[in-house]
């Protein structure tokens, strides 16, 4: 596999770290798009400069991830956040109580939305704004 199409799942994918990582690896001309993926293994990169690449989001990458927020024995809420305290603000903010628990889902989990299955990556692509509730979930035992 060529560099180049690793490249292009990361971004497609949505692999920040790895997509950022090739960008870097590209702008320090230690690898060229045509070159095999084992190359990646074989080079030593300044972690500095690679953190400092990454906190910069260089390539536009969205920062919003998919939080379930169980807001009853049967209940879990889903919220698109930026991170795990601003849905659990988001939370409180909306349903005028504090969750039980919060975790963090894929953003390639399948979810059943009328008719059809959607990913949160999906998802995602159709919300406008951030903070958001996204859907519910009713647990049945």
């Amino acid at each position: 596999m060529l560099i180049r199409d690793l490249y292009e799942d990361s971004i497609k994918f949505e692999e920040p770290l790895l997509a950022h990582y090739i960008f870097y690896l590209l702008q320090e001309s230690l690898i060229s798009l045509e070159d095999d993926v084992k190359k990646l293994s074989e080079i030593k990169v300044d972690k500095q400069k690679l953190s400092k690449i990454l906190k910069q989001n260089l390539l536009g990458f969205s920062q919003i991830k998919v939080f379930a927020l169980k807001h009853s024995d049967k209940y879990f809420i889903f919220i698109f956040a930026k991170d795990k305290q601003e849905a659990i603000s988001y939370f409180q903010k909306t349903f005028k109580r504090k969750p039980l628990n919060c975790n963090e889902y894929s953003l390639d989990t399948p979810m059943n939305i009328g008719n059809r299955f959607l990913s949160f990556r999906d998802m995602r692509k159709e919300q406008k704004e951030f903070p958001t509730v996204i859907g519910y979930y009713e647990k049945i035992y």
